[in-house]
C-alpha cells in the first residue's frame, strides 16, 4: 500500500492512501499514479486511476500508458484552466492509443489539486467520490450507454423500464482509445474542499463489489486506513469473479481559508463605473413528472422574473387544483404588473392562500423566487424548497415548515436526516389550511451576482438528490438544462421513476442581454407571390420596351392591360 502526505500551496495538507489488488483475475489491468512528491510544498498535485478494459487487447498496457501520459501532461503549467488542460490531455492520449494500433482501451479518473481546489476529469466508468459530513457524493458520471438512455427517458422517448432492460445499457460509450472525439466528464469550475473531506478515486472493481453505504463507512477513516478498509471489505465478499481493484483516498487535513473573493465578484459591484446598475436576468428551464403515480399534482411557473413550484396534497382532484391555483395566482400577479410584482413574497403567498381556500378543498405547498432590482427573493410554505448557489456552493436555502425542520432547529436531527425520517411528511404550514399564513420567517433577499444559480423543487426531487450532488452537477454544467438533466439522471437511477411526483426548476443568473428570437422565415406561399409578382413586372417591362421600339398601339393596350393585372 502507498501512503504519503503532500502540501499544496494555497490549499493545505493532503494525506494519500492507495491500494491495488488483482482480485480473482489472471493479471492486473488497473494502473495508478501520482505526481512525484519530494516533501516540498507543491503548486499542483495530480492523481490518476485507469482501468484497462478486459474485453479489449492490451488493457494493462493501455491503462499504464494513460496514467504515464496524464502525469507527463504538466497540468497547471500553462495559463489555461486545469479542467480544460485535463480534457485536452485525455483527448490527445485517447487519440494516441487509437492511432497506435493496439486495439486496447481503458477508463480513467483524474483529480488535480491546486490553490483553487479540486479539478476532476473522468472517461468511462472509473469514478471519484467525496465524503463530507457523513454524506457520500459521486462526483463523476459514467460514460456508458445507460447515461444516453436516461437522457431519452427525460426527453419522453423511453420509459425507465425500457432503459433498464436494454441489453446494451452497461456498454461504455466513452473510453481512452476511442479517438480524439471522446467527451470527458469534467468540472467546469473547481470544488473547494473542507478540512475532513475525503476523495475516493477508484476502478469499477471497488464499487461493483461494495455499495455506497459501505464505502461511506470506510471513508470516515484516515486516508491510509480507509484504503485498507475498502480492500478488506471487497475481499471479504469472496466473489469468484472479483475484478481488479484500485482505490486511492485523498484526505484533506489542513485546508487553508477559501481564497478572497475579488471585487468583481462582490454583489455591491453590480454597478459599472458610470453608476448605472447592471441588468440581471435568469436563463431557466424546468421539468415536472408524475413519477410512479398515475397523475401529477405538481405545478410550475417560470417567466417575467418570477419562478414558482407547487406540490398539491391530499388526493388527486383537490391537490392538483390547489397547486395549479397557487401557481396561477403568482403568474397572474406577474402578468398584471408586466414583470415581478411590487408585492412582497409574503403578500403573494397570502394571496395564493386565499385563492386556494376559495376552492373549498385541496392543500398545497409552494416555493418561489423573484429576481428584482438586482436581488433574488426566495421563500416557501411547506416543504417545497428554494436553493441559491454562488461559486458552486449553496449559500442560502429555505427552511421547511415541518416537524422534521423543527427537530433540526432543536438539534435533534441533522438536515440530512430529514430525508429518512418517518415524520418527514408532517407539515406545519401549507396553503389552503387557514385564513392567514402568519409566516414568522420572512422571505430572504440576496444581492444577486452574475454567475449565481438557483434551484426550486418539490420534495419528490430533493428527497432523492442531495445538496452536495446539486453542487457537484452545477460545477460541471454549462447551461441550466445540462444541470437539470445531470440531477434527473441521479434521481432516475435512485428511484427507477417509481416514487412521488417531482418537479425541479433551474436558473442561471447572467448580465448578458437576452438573445433576440430568430426571425421567422416567410412561408413558401409568400415566396411564391413575391416571385410571381417579380416575374410579371419583368414581363411588363419587356412588353413596354417592345411597344416603344415598334410603336405598335395594340401592344401598348396589351401592356396597359398587363399593368392593370399586376396592380
Amino acid at each position: 500500500m502507498d501512503k504519503f502526505s503532500v502540501v499544496v500551496n494555497g490549499l493545505g495538507t493532503v494525506a494519500v492512501g492507495c491500494v491495488q489488488h488483482q482480485g480473482a483475475r489472471d493479471h492486473q489491468e488497473d494502473s495508478v499514479g501520482f505526481t512525484p512528491v519530494n516533501g516540498d510544498p507543491m503548486d499542483g498535485f495530480l492523481a490518476v486511476v485507469a482501468d484497462g478494459m478486459g474485453g479489449m487487447a492490451s488493457g494493462a498496457f493501455v491503462s499504464g500508458w494513460t496514467v504515464l501520459r496524464m502525469l507527463e501532461a504538466e497540468i497547471g503549467r500553462s495559463g489555461e484552466a486545469p479542467e480544460k488542460q485535463l480534457c485536452e490531455a485525455a483527448r490527445r492520449i485517447s487519440g494516441e492509443i487509437a492511432a497506435g494500433g493496439s486495439r486496447g482501451g481503458s477508463t480513467m479518473a483524474a483529480v488535480y489539486l491546486d490553490s483553487a481546489g479540486v479539478h476532476i476529469c473522468s472517461v468511462g466508468d472509473s469514478r471519484v467520490y467525496m465524503q463530507r459530513g457523513g454524506v457520500l457524493t459521486r462526483l463523476t458520471e459514467d460514460g456508458d450507454y445507460m447515461s444516453s438512455l436516461l437522457g431519452r427517458v427525460i426527453g419522453g422517448e423511453l420509459t425507465f423500464r425500457q432503459a433498464a432492460e436494454d441489453p446494451e445499457r452497461d456498454s461504455l460509450t466513452q473510453f481512452m482509445g476511442g479517438g480524439v472525439n471522446i467527451q470527458p466528464d469534467a468540472t467546469r469550475t473547481p470544488i473547494r474542499p473542507e478540512s475532513g473531506d475525503r476523495l475516493l478515486i477508484c476502478s469499477d472493481g471497488v464499487y461493483n463489489a461494495v455499495n455506497e453505504q459501505t464505502l461511506l463507512q470506510s471513508l470516515t477513516l484516515s486516508a491510509a486506513a480507509a484504503a485498507e478498509d475498502i480492500l478488506g471489505r471487497v475481499l471479504a465478499k469472496g466473489y469468484t469473479n472479483q475484478d481488479n481493484l484500485t482505490a486511492a483516498v485523498l484526505e484533506f487535513r489542513e485546508i487553508t481559508q477559501e481564497p478572497h473573493v475579488g471585487s468583481a465578484d462582490k454583489p455591491e459591484d453590480s454597478e459599472n463605473a458610470g453608476g448605472t446598475a447592471v441588468k440581471l436576468r435568469a436563463d431557466c428551464t424546468y421539468y415536472t413528472s408524475a413519477g410512479g403515480s398515475d397523475h401529477n399534482e405538481d405545478s410550475v411557473y417560470c417567466g417575467r422574473g418570477m419562478y414558482a413550484v407547487s406540490d398539491g396534497l391530499g388526493g388527486h382532484s383537490g391537490g392538483a387544483a390547489a397547486s395549479q391555483t397557487a401557481v396561477n395566482y403568482i403568474a397572474n400577479a406577474a402578468k398584471r404588473s408586466g414583470g415581478v410584482p411590487e408585492d412582497s413574497m409574503a403578500e403573494l403567498f397570502e394571496g395564493a392562500n386565499t385563492a386556494v381556500r376559495k376552492l373549498a378543498g385541496g392543500l398545497t405547498t409552494i416555493a418561489a423566487g423573484a429576481l428584482r432590482d438586482g436581488k433574488f427573493v426566495l421563500g416557501n410554505v411547506g416543504d417545497s424548497r428554494v436553493y441559491y448557489f454562488r461559486n458552486g456552493r449553496v449559500i442560502a436555502q429555505t427552511r421547511d415548515h415541518s416537524v422534521c425542520q423543527a427537530a433540526v432547529e432543536l438539534g435533534q436531527l441533522t438536515p440530512e436526516q430529514i430525508r429518512g425520517s418517518e415524520d418527514r411528511v408532517k407539515l406545519l404550514k401549507v396553503l389552503g389550511n387557514s385564513d392567514r399564513l402568519e409566516l414568522k420567517r420572512q422571505p430572504e433577499q440576496i444581492p444577486a451576482v452574475n454567475g449565481d444559480a438557483f434551484l426550486i423543487c418539490t420534495d419528490g426531487f430533493w428527497e432523492h438528490v442531495h445538496e452536495r450532488e446539486m453542487e457537484c452537477d452545477l460545477v460541471k454544467s454549462g447551461s441550466p438544462t445540462d444541470w437539470r438533466d445531470r440531477m434527473l439522471k441521479r434521481l432516475l437511477l435512485r428511484t427507477g421513476n417509481s416514487g412521488d411526483n417531482y418537479t425541479v426548476l433551474c436558473g442561471f443568473i447572467t448580465d448578458e442581454p437576452e438573445k433576440p428570437a430568430p426571425r421567422r422565415k416567410p412561408r413558401r406561399f409568400v415566396h411564391f407571390l413575391i416571385s410571381a409578382a417579380a416575374a410579371l413586372l419583368m414581363l411588363g417591362g419587356l412588353v413596354a420596351a417592345l411597344v416603344f421600339l415598334s410603336g405598335d398601339s395594340g401592344a401598348e393596350e396589351s401592356s396597359s392591360s398587363l399593368a392593370d393585372t399586376i396592380k
